[in-house]
């Protein structure tokens, strides 16, 4: 027998927990096992309500003289008799239900974002953007450097941030296979290298602002509020790819995160500034051209230089004793 309709239990944020049909009326809900509809809720009578339909086609919820009563969704009046339309919601002890014909309508059929395709999800955009994160950490590794470098040394710095990443991208494709059984270790590592990147440009752009704009804070400033929106975006990008949330609600996540980082660092900036120091502060920042950009000299042209020079000055000092009296 085709379904009349259906009465649908939800829970407290208004999602359908259990979805019953109904194939005949009247019918009764309540507690007991020769209702209909059953409800697992103490403050629930055994016969709570009737669904009937009347002589004109309505269909009418009434009453069944509860100790509870019986209530509109959205009223706090307790009502003897209440008409119920395709998606009309009323409440009865702690459960709140909603009545749905079939042909109720339907909101739109959301996109699946594992199909939809997106650059993030591509290994290549992973394996880009590890060889553009790995050769950055070398050329900083190198431009750091005021000793004589190695290209050992060079390669190997990178790789303790390297093994970091890997182990976060990691923890965030386990949580992606539990919640949406799907790795997605590529688009964890691409998203992690592109905050990485964005983070080691805006701290280049905020030193080089402030060598220039000294009396502006502008490294505190990308800070604490640049680094929280790579944060928020960080999040924001792993949350897509490890759960089913919908956007509003990764905002939400990402943003909530966010701020209880920035705020914590500006507390805890904010302390330390209070505290008394012998050390003064400066309001600069002093930016020297890298060691690795200076023309070099080895130390034997050095110390050729430095006989040269010796002799040079040897002269001229045996000039000035000729020249006296």
């Amino acid at each position: 027998m085709a379904a009349l309709g259906f009465i649908e239990i939800l829970d407290g944020k208004g999602a359908v927990s259990e979805r019953i049909a109904v194939e005949a009326f009247p019918l009764t809900i309540g507690r007991a096992y020769g209702n209909q509809v059953i409800l697992s809720d103490p403050f629930v009578c055994p016969r709570h309500l009737k669904i009937s339909q009347d002589e004109q086609g309505r269909l009418l919820a009434s009453d069944l003289d509860s100790v509870n009563g019986t209530y509109a969704a959205s009223s706090k009046a307790r009502v003897a008799q209440l008409e119920l339309h395709s998606g009309s919601q009323f409440r009865i002890g702690h459960s709140t239900l909603r009545y749905v014909s079939v042909d109720h309508p339907l909101a739109p059929t959301l996109v699946d974002g594992a199909v939809k395709t997106s650059p993030l999800t591509s290994p290549y955009a992973a394996v880009i953007a590890g060889v553009l994160l790995i050769l950055l950490l070398c050329l900083d590794a190198y431009l750091s450097s005021v000793e004589r470098v190695s290209f050992a040394r060079i390669v190997g710095e990178p790789w303790l941030t390297v093994s970091m990443l890997a182990s976060w991208a990691g923890m965030w494709a386990l949580a992606s296979r539990i919640i949406v059984s799907r790795f997605n270790f590529a688009q964890h590592v691409t998203i992690a290298c592109i905050a990485l990147l964005t983070i080691s440009a805006l701290g280049v752009v905020a030193e080089w602002a402030e060598f220039f704009l000294p009396r502006i804070p502008i490294l505190w400033i990308s800070g604490m509020f640049g680094y929280g929106l790579v944060l928020a975006g960080l999040v924001y990008g792993h949350l897509g790819a490890a759960s089913s949330l919908r956007r509003r609600s990764r905002l939400w996540a990402a943003a909530a995160i966010s701020l209880v980082v920035v705020g914590t660092s500006a507390i805890s900036d904010y302390a330390a500034r209070s505290k008394f120091s012998t050390i003064m502060e400066y309001t600069g920042v002093v930016k020297p051209i890298d060691a690795a950009w200076l023309p070099a000299t080895s130390v034997d042209e050095f110390f050729a230089g430095a006989e040269k020079l010796k002799k040079d000055l040897d002269g001229l000092a045996q000039k000035a004793k000729s020249s006296q009296p």
